[in-house]
This record gives C-alpha cells, structure tokens and sequence, in this order.
C-alpha cells in the first residue's frame, strides 16, 4: 500500500480501494468520501499519513460541494430530506459517531497489537506485565462510556487482523458497551475490559491445525478446546498473577446459565457477574465475524440465535438489556425495508427491537442519496424492515 500524506487529503476526496491507518486498520470505506471531521481527528491524533491501494476518485461535483454527494452513511453536510427536530437530533449521533472515530479505531489498533504481542509472547513462555493491559483498559472504558454511537463504528469498522486478537478486541468492546448499559461504575468497566481482554488467553495452548480447522472437528480436537478455559485460568494466577475475581472470567467463560457449559458445568449462581457479560460479547463478537468454516454471521442473525437457539445460556435480564439497548437489528447494521429502500441502524427503540431509527442511504432504486433522511419505525407504520443485509451493500 502507498502512503497519503494527511495534507494532500480534502474533505469529498473518495478513493477506489479502503483507505487505512496502518495495514489492518480501516479509516475510510472504498467510494466513501473523507469530511473535514475525518481530517480534523487525524491531525488532532497526530496521524501524518494514511494508506491505500485506491486510486483518488473526485468528481467535479464532489469538489463542488466537498461532500461526496452522500455516498457514504457518515456523510452530515447533505440538505436535509425534511427539517425538523427529529432529523436534527439523528443527524447529530451521525456527527458525534464521525467524530469518535479515528480515536476509535487508534484505540482498536492499539488494543489488537497488544493482544498480539503479548498472546504470542504467552505461547513462547513469556509473559508480559498488567500494566500495559491496565492503560488499554482504561482506554476501552473510557472511550465507550462517552460515546454512545459506539455500536455505529464497532459493527462499521473492518480489521483483517488473525481472528483470536481481532476476536478478544470486540469482544472487550460489547463487553463494555453492555457493562455501560447496566451502569457499572468506571472502576468496574476497567475491571471488566481488563477480564475481558485476558479471557481467551488459554487459546494459545491450542495448535492452530485445530482452532484454525476448516474440516469438522474431531472428539479429540474438541477435547483439546474445551482444554483453553483452565489453561488460561492458569496462566493468569500463577504467571501473570491477575486478580481471581478477574481471572475467574477465563475460567468460566464457556459455562452456561442452565448448567450445560464447561469446564465445570456450574449453574447461573456460580457464575461471577463480569463472566456474565463477557459471554453475551464474546458470543455475539464471534458469530458476527468469519471463520474458517463459516461465513460471518449478519447482525440480526446473531442476536437471533442468541435470544432463540442460545437463550439459556445466558442472563435473560442482560440479553434482554442487549436487545432492548441495540435492537433486534443491532445498531450499526444494514437492512432492506419493505418498499426497498436501503439505511443503516443508527438508534434502538426502547422494548421494540424491530422497529428501530433508519438512516436511509440508498433509494428505492438503488440509487444513493442525496439528502439526508431519516425514518422511525415506531412512527412510520406503513414500512418495516424487511431482511438485514451485508455492510457492504449500505453504500
């Protein structure tokens, strides 16, 4: 990938391929235009240059109006489809999400190349001190407890890291998203992204042939797997010497509410709160990203196996509280209404899943658009969502 000074960029400019902050993470989408919000974080982050395999896309009218004409959802400065305070008030969790993320996804780099360094030191018999793992901590917490357009940038952003670091990063993201929604105080979320981020550590002790497999696996590669919650338990108290009560979530993090998980089978009052959460990320985390022998799981199909299929495994109350707070559609996701216009979820509706707040990116006819709308579907009764779809297809 060639390097982009962060001086030769202007607001409108688009790019043919995904432009990224370094070789894993994604800054911009391809055909999606950068704003002047974009441009403001990169320098305030002290960001030099950017990388991409694209050539500059800039139609004359893009310079024009510096905008893109709206092709992509974070996209603020088009006229409004209709004026008022409804569509004021959607605009601005719009601009509030634009601006959050770059540090966002600096924060998410930060985090993966952490992750990285210290699982693969782990799997060589070196181990690093918490204290690293205490500021990015901190970091997570913070950032999700003052941005609530989290969910927008978690389900928008693309990493192609190894799938166990990229998997532990948003886990420990929706991990905290959901502790922010049960009001945990700033003290318990640190405890919580630290726990997280420690909790799939024992996956180091399993041969990638096996976690990597695309075949099924066989009794003896499950056996090995079911293995990963002790050792990790392991290796946090006796190297890394963390905390029990935080440690405990490595441990117990594959259990399940109605006492068919392992290793121990413990039933929903052995199961430590912050391991609670942690299994409803680490669940949906891991369905909604790729493996070997399956494709990601959409959003929706996600939280509709978790709240079907896998009920009893979890909290009812937090799935419940997870539901309620980023919709049966997630917050963040594409979907396809009835009269085939096309919008990103960008708000739940309290104890109505279904009919969350749309911003419509593309016509009837496929075409993008060139105002800025919005749709409730608590309001709007005529329409609802018909299917969910890719992210890729929202603009």
């Amino acid at each position: 990938m060639r390097k982009i000074p962060v001086q030769d960029l202007e607001p409108g400019i688009k790019f043919t391929r995904s432009v990224y902050l370094d070789k894993d993470t994604v800054f911009v989408g391809s055909d999606q235009p950068i704003t002047q919000q974009d441009l403001d974080r990169l320098k305030q982050f002290g960001i030099s240059f950017v990388l991409t395999e694209g050539e500059k896309v800039l139609s004359s009218e893009d310079s024009k109006t510096g905008n893109g004409s709206g092709s992509g959802y974070f996209d603020t400065n088009l006229p409004f489809f209709q004026d008022d305070e409804f569509s004021t008030r959607y605009k601005l969790i719009l601009e509030k999400a634009n601006g959050s993320k770059v540090e966002f996804a600096a924060i998410f780099k930060d985090c993966f190349e952490l992750i990285q360094k210290t699982y693969r030191s782990a799997s060589e018999g070196k181990y690093t001190e918490i204290r690293e793992f205490r500021e990015i901590a901190e970091r997570i917490a913070d950032h999700t407890k003052g941005n609530p357009q989290l969910p927008i940038l978690l389900l928008s952003h693309s990493h192609s890291g190894y799938y166990l670091y990229t998997h532990i990063c948003y886990a420990t993201f929706f991990s905290v998203l959901l502790g922010t929604y049960l009001e945990f105080s700033r003290p318990k979320l640190i405890d919580l992204a630290l726990a997280s981020l420690f909790a799939d550590i024992g996956m180091i002790t399993v041969p990638e042939e096996v976690s990597e497999k695309k075949g099924t696996l066989t009794e003896l590669d499950h056996k090995t797997i079911k293995r990963h919650p002790v050792t990790g338990y392991q290796i946090l108290t006796q190297r890394l010497k963390l905390k029990n009560s935080l440690a405990i979530v490595s441990l117990q993090h594959h259990e399940a509410m109605d006492g068919t998980g392992y290793p121990q089978k413990i039933l929903a009052n052995q199961i430590e709160e912050l391991t609670k959460v942690f299994m409803i990320a680490d669940q949906f985390s891991a369905m909604t990203n790729a493996r070997p022998y399956r494709q990601a799981y959409l959003p929706y199909d996600a939280m509709k196996v978790m709240i079907s299929e896998n009920v009893n495994r979890f909290d009812l109350k937090m799935v419940r509280l997870f539901l309620n707070k980023l919709s049966m559609f997630p917050v963040g996701s594409g979907v396809l209404l009835s009269d085939n216009r096309i919008g990103i979820v960008i708000e739940s509706n309290k104890d109505k899943p279904l009919r969350p707040i749309i911003r419509i990116t593309k016509d009837e006819e496929g075409r993008r658009m060139k105002l800025l709308e919005f749709v409730d579907l608590m309001k709007d009764l005529n329409t609802y969502i018909q299917k969910a779809i890719p992210f890729s297809q929202v603009y």
